[in-house]
């Protein structure tokens, strides 16, 4: 698993340090944007150049900190790191624009394999004269320049109201979304088998949604269990800007990990459909430190129930982390296990 881990890794030096090269080449001055930037190699190499460095990242990785949408500009320019997903980029593509003025350059950088040749045909109108300022290790700077096409420059611009049916509930229940969410429109099929065999909870326990999304499953735990203590859990700031919609009067935690959570009264239930990609790559890092760290944050006979593709192989994962582990459920494609240490 450590080779997978380190492979998201490997991919983004590699991008910001082509950016970085490119970057440092053109020296743009004035206050530049630069958007999802986890490396720092890119603003390192402006800074240095002179200009004005704000960032924006949507996802709170190693402690970043995250925010659902960029402060007001205006810009000079900006930088954005092609995210997973169109959905996504859409999205940020638009964000940005609406910070900079018509003639600002916007550059976009990614690999070959992300889709970076592709980005053009997505550009909805708001830059144009797409031009390659390097290519170099599969990885890709595109130059352009922003039109005076209006752009959707607000998050609520973004949001859509999606319904989605869940095992146990009778009524399909109606959630808050915005692009580039996992899942966005509909049930995901391993959330689905979590919910299928998720335990009985008692009034008043303290459960945890760790990497929550927009909220599904602790919004299924609130309507079986609507006096239940509920905490969730997530690294991307939008994500979470959706599940506080979605699960009022709950606490929220925008982290790349457990050490969020800080000191606090522990679990009796810790629920997961954890994240097992960082941007194209799989990283089975995240699951890893969530069996393994997840028993200091458990109380005396609490669980971790958490669903994982069978191709991660966890079942011994989490019986070796734990005194006790049973697998609830299996299908083709996922297992669902349940881990409560002695």
């Amino acid at each position: 698993m450590s080779r997978l881990s380190n492979r998201a890794t490997d991919r983004e030096s590699t991008v910001a340090g082509v950016a970085a090269e490119a970057l440092s080449e053109r020296r743009p001055q004035g206050r530049i944007l630069v958007a999802g930037d986890s490396d720092g190699a890119m603003e390192e190499a402006l800074a240095e150049g002179g200009a004005q460095v704000v960032s924006w990242n949507r996802l709170a990785l190693d402690g970043k900190p995250a925010t659902p949408w960029p402060v007001q500009g205006p810009f000079d320019g900006a930088v954005l790191r092609l995210p997973r997903g169109w959905a996504a980029f859409e999205m940020a593509l638009h964000a940005l624009a609406s910070r900079l003025a018509p003639g600002a350059p916007l550059w976009i950088v990614g690999s070959n394999d992300e889709g970076i040749t592709s980005a053009p045909k997505r550009f909805d109108g708001l830059v144009d004269g797409a031009e390659t300022l390097t290519i170099k290790r599969r990885a890709r700077v595109l130059e352009t320049r922003r039109t005076d096409a209006p752009a959707k420059g607000n998050l609520e611009d973004w949001r859509e109201t999606v319904t989605v049916a869940v095992p146990g509930h009778g009524d399909p229940l109606s959630l808050v979304s915005y692009p580039g969410l996992f899942a966005h429109g509909h049930l995901d099929a391993g959330t689905e088998c979590l919910l299928k065999v998720l335990p009985e909870i008692a009034p008043g326990t303290a459960v945890l949604d760790f990497g929550c999304g927009a909220g599904v499953i602790t919004r299924a735990v609130r309507e079986r269990t609507p006096d239940a203590r509920l905490t969730l859990l997530d690294i991307d700031a939008v994500a979470l800007h959706a599940a506080r919609q979605n699960v009022p009067d709950a606490e929220y935690v925008l982290s790349d990990g457990l050490s969020g959570l800080g000191t606090r009264e522990r679990f009796g239930l810790i629920l997961s459909n954890p994240p097992l990609h960082r941007g194209k790559d799989e990283d089975f890092g995240m699951l890893e430190a969530l069996v393994a760290g997840t028993k200091q944050y458990l109380k005396l006979r609490g669980s971790l129930v958490a669903v994982t593709q069978r191709t991660a192989g966890v079942g011994k994962l989490f019986k070796t982390a734990f005194g006790h582990a049973d697998l609830l459920l299996e299908t083709p494609q996922f297992q669902v296990w349940k881990g409560t240490p002695k």
